[in-house]
């Protein structure tokens, strides 16, 4: 028996389907935790909290609005799987936007960690 493995990805801001080119990533966020030996051998940890994220390459066309991307701002972000599963972002904003170049454009989104 087989499992099928996400291989395709949709991103919608605000449900708005976004023109995402294959290779959109999704970092969860939440909890991180960092681990040290002390000189005693004992193993400890800190937690610090980090935001979601989410980054994808768009197409960029006519309808492309970058600049109300470039002013989204707490709003929510869904990263949606061909398997069926979808992570929300809710509070998120566009953190980045990059060049616009070759018709592709980069847009980073960070906001709450990924339900």
């Amino acid at each position: 028996m087989s499992t099928r493995q996400t291989g395709r990805v949709t991103v919608k801001v605000d449900g708005d389907q976004l023109r995402s080119k294959p290779g959109a990533t999704a970092q969860m966020g939440g909890v991180r935790r960092a681990y040290e030996m002390s000189d005693q051998g004992e193993t400890v940890f800190k937690e610090t909290l980090q935001p979601g994220m989410i980054k994808c390459t768009m197409q960029h066309c006519a309808d492309t609005d970058l600049v109300a991307l470039r002013n989204f701002v707490n709003g929510t972000v869904q990263y949606e799987t061909d398997t069926g599963l979808v992570y929300t972002m809710a509070g998120a904003g566009t953190t980045e936007i990059g060049d616009l170049a070759n018709g592709e454009v980069e847009v980073t989104f960070m906001g709450d960690p990924l339900k």
